[in-house]
């Protein structure tokens, strides 16, 4: 039974985690995220396709506490991209757009 690593298994180890740090400090995908919550007698399509016209896809829909909650999420542009840009139409400074219940 062996309990400590070869030199070349630490220097491994050390690549990886140097290696997702620096993908960590400069991802080549960002996403944001948003939830949207409706009452149990609301209907949610009207939201949902407002939604996904601005890009926002589904993830996953749950029912809790007597509402329905939609997970919904959307790719950023890389950095760059949008460094001299203004935020888009659906969000300001505060965040996405949000619906009532």
């Amino acid at each position: 039974m062996r309990f400590l690593k070869t030199e070349e298994e630490r220097g491994d180890r050390i690549q990886a985690l140097e290696d997702r740090m620096a993908r960590d400090a400069n991802p080549s995908r960002r996403w944001e995220y948003h939830v949207l919550r409706v009452g149990p007698k609301a209907r949610a399509e009207h939201q949902l396709n407002e939604l996904g016209a601005k890009g926002w896809q589904l993830v996953q829909a749950i029912e809790t506490d007597g509402h329905l909650a939609f997970y919904l999420e959307r790719e950023l542009p890389p950095i760059d991209e949008t460094a001299d840009e203004a935020l888009p139409d659906d969000l300001d400074a505060s965040g996405p757009d949000t619906f009532g219940p």
